[in-house]
């Protein structure tokens, strides 16, 4: 009888070890989940380069109306200088240099007096200070005002939603008026975290004539 009362005992303490152990490895597959699943949200940044801009920016009214500026009051001047060099030193740049080609007089005679351009425009090339991204936010953008690291061509028109050339021609109950285009551009700049990163930015492209039904 004390025999079989001793291998009860012996039975009950190992299911107790047992569903202890079992537990605990329960616990331990929780946490390492939690743990793998748990993926912090990181942007694309240049690491190891941080500012103190903020993002309080002084936008003039001209340049709101066409998203992009090529000089604010309150830009950075020596803290984008010294995060733009930083980015050379390290060979992390990603600046854009865009270049605007000047046709020479023997290509401008005949096939330029003979096209009419429907919409009047202005091209150039800007070297932006700050610019709008796809939500309409405005960011710093990284660019030495001596020595421009970053250029984009542009074309603007010189007046926004007036009527396109009086030699085209439509069928009534249509109208034609210029609108600006817009393109998306990667350029470097600050954002709210006081990061340095690599983000599109809305670029004037070109002034079109669209046509609409009244």
């Amino acid at each position: 009888m004390a025999w079989i009362l001793l291998c009860i005992l012996l039975v009950s303490l190992f299911q107790a070890s047992t569903k202890g152990g079992d537990v605990a490895d329960t616990r331990s597959v929780s946490e390492s989940e939690r743990s793998a699943n748990h993926k912090p949200n990181v942007g694309f940044v240049f690491p190891g380069l941080t500012s103190r801009a903020g993002n309080n920016l002084v936008i003039p009214d001209e340049c709101k109306t066409i998203g992009i500026c090529e000089d604010i009051p309150n830009y950075p001047e020596e803290l984008v200088k010294s995060l733009a060099q930083e980015l050379e030193r390290n060979n992390i740049s990603k600046f854009n240099k865009d270049v605007l080609d000047i046709p020479q007089i023997a290509e401008r005679i005949g096939p330029e007096e003979e096209n009419i351009e429907l919409c009047n425009s202005v091209q150039k090339l800007y070297a932006p200070r700050a610019a709008q991204d796809a939500n309409k936010e405005w960011f710093v953008i990284m660019n030495d005002k001596a020595k421009p690291q970053q250029t984009f061509r542009v074309e603007i028109c010189q007046t926004r939603d007036s009527p396109c050339s009086a030699v085209a021609y439509f069928q009534n109950g249509y109208e034609a008026r210029c609108v600006q285009k817009y393109m998306l551009r990667q350029m470097v700049a600050l954002n709210e975290q006081n990061e340095v990163v690599q983000r599109p930015f809305q670029v004037p492209s070109c002034c079109s004539c669209v046509v609409k039904v009244v």
